[in-house]
């Protein structure tokens, strides 16, 4: 019995894992998702992403080797980034077994806002999201739903992980009122190459203004025209993702006599990410 009992153990030690204990294989988009599916799933989730944090998400092709990655995920959280729009067809024809998250379900998107007050014009949804902590907390709700639905044996380590999270998002948009509010703006709008930001503007009663046309670098007319609204609203400071070239924000920048600043909306570490791009626009509305 003894001996049975030894030879039992041992197998133990050898067998493989069983599903349960197998990390589900998750895809995202943009590396902010990572950070919450992580935050949510813990040991129980191996997230792969798509887009490098150094690439543009409306132009980045996928690798050959991420498109082999993706034939083996269980679930892709999708976020309505244009990538997802020509690629995710394709994915799942590669991976029929894959299940498809629709992370925004429940969010009422923006429209994509373009030009100056003067000349606004509208170019589709805003994907995002990610940018506003009151839309996170929805996003983050449909990610703890769909990994509960994929995997129900870990149910509560989900629900746990998705409650620490809701406090991090708490807290990052508690930092983000105090530090906005420690002294009072001087102005509301500001300069941005990428629409990017419309979410995180509308949660905290800014407005951004866009260089970019419809995905295009504007212009000479819609540079003289941004060029001719900074100046008369006193802007000094034009904002640059570091996914982007920097020629036209220059330009308006040297013409106005100010500077370029880059803020970072793909940031993993989205806590981290979102008060920078506060702290930077404290310090220059002021």
């Amino acid at each position: 019995m003894r001996f049975i009992a030894l030879f039992a153990l041992i197998l133990s030690f050898w067998a493989p894992a069983s599903f349960a204990d197998t990390p589900l294989e998750v895809a995202v988009s943009i590396p902010p998702q990572k950070y919450f599916v992580d935050a949510i799933g813990g040991k129980h989730v191996q997230v792969e992403v798509l887009v490098p944090a150094t690439a543009e998400p409306e132009t980045y092709e996928p690798t050959p080797k991420q498109i082999t990655a993706l034939s083996h995920a269980n679930l892709y959280m999708k976020i309505s980034v244009p990538l997802e729009r020509a690629w995710l067809e394709r994915f799942t024809n590669a991976n029929s077994k894959m299940v498809v998250v629709d992370t925004t379900r429940g969010i009422e998107r923006m429209p994509m806002i373009k030009g100056t007050d003067e000349h606004v014009g509208k170019s589709g949804l805003d994907p995002h999201i990610w940018l506003s902590p009151v839309l996170v907390r929805i996003q983050a709700m449909n990610i703890r739903d769909a990994l509960i639905k994929a995997d129900p044996s870990h149910a509560a380590d989900y629900r746990q992980g998705y409650a620490k999270l809701a406090q991090t998002i708490d807290g990052v948009d508690g930092a983000i009122l105090k530090t906005l509010s420690t002294h009072p703006l001087q102005q509301t709008q500001f300069i941005v190459f990428h629409p990017a930001f419309g979410y995180f503007a509308a949660a905290y009663g800014l407005t951004q203004v866009p260089i970019e046309v419809e995905g295009k670098e504007p212009g000479p007319k819609q540079l003289a025209e941004l060029i001719d609204f900074a100046k008369k609203n006193a802007i000094k400071v034009v904002f640059i993702e570091p996914q982007f070239a920097q020629k036209a924000a220059k330009t308006i920048a040297d013409a106005i006599g100010g500077e370029v600043v880059t803020i970072d909306p793909l940031q993993e570490d989205w806590p981290a990410g979102m008060t920078a791009i506060a702290a930077a626009l404290q310090k220059t509305l002021n």
